[in-house]
């Protein structure tokens, strides 16, 4: 009976260790270096975005309004994090995915807090989504908001791996 209550314990033990490592989030730290990513691709862009940063369970890590962006950036860079974050693709692919009306991807578009706008990227550590990254207001419309999300993305993946991450110019 104690070997029996031993290897449940450790089967227990064993489940949980694997329940977080499939659970694993982006930090705080990876997140500035998402933040200082997108500042960089701003700095060249001219522009003043706003950045959203969500963990895996789409909580908000953090948040940006850029200096000169308009009231709105803000709310739309959070809900394209969450659209990439919840559907662990690009919101902008999602967008078009989803564009045809009366199929079952078209009726995705009822999720609150979904948006079909570029902007919204995952951040995906060893093939796992550990968060998203969100941008709005850049001068390239979506495409640009798209761009400047996806080096934010790489920024904190490449952080999360332990690689160098480039720093502001």
């Amino acid at each position: 009976m104690t070997r029996f209550l031993a290897l449940t314990a450790a089967a227990l033990l064993l489940g949980a260790t694997a329940a977080q490592a499939e659970t694993s989030s982006i930090t705080s730290e990876q997140a500035m270096a998402a933040l200082k990513a997108m500042q960089s691709y701003a700095k060249k862009d001219g522009s003043d975005p706003s950045l959203a940063v969500l963990d895996t369970d789409g909580n908000i890590v953090a948040m940006m309004a850029g200096n000169n962006s308009s009231p709105h950036n803000l709310g739309l860079a959070r809900r394209k994090a969450f659209t990439a974050n919840h559907f662990k693709m690009k919101s902008i692919e999602w967008r078009d995915r989803t564009i045809k009306p009366g199929t079952p991807e078209a009726m995705e578009r009822n999720t609150p807090d979904a948006i079909p706008l570029g902007g919204g990227v995952p951040i995906v550590v060893g093939g796992q989504v550990v968060g998203a990254v969100g941008v709005s207001g850049t001068r390239g419309g979506q495409t640009g908001d798209t761009d400047a999300a996806q080096a934010a993305a790489d920024a904190a993946a490449a952080a999360a791996a332990g690689k160098p991450v480039a720093s502001i110019q």
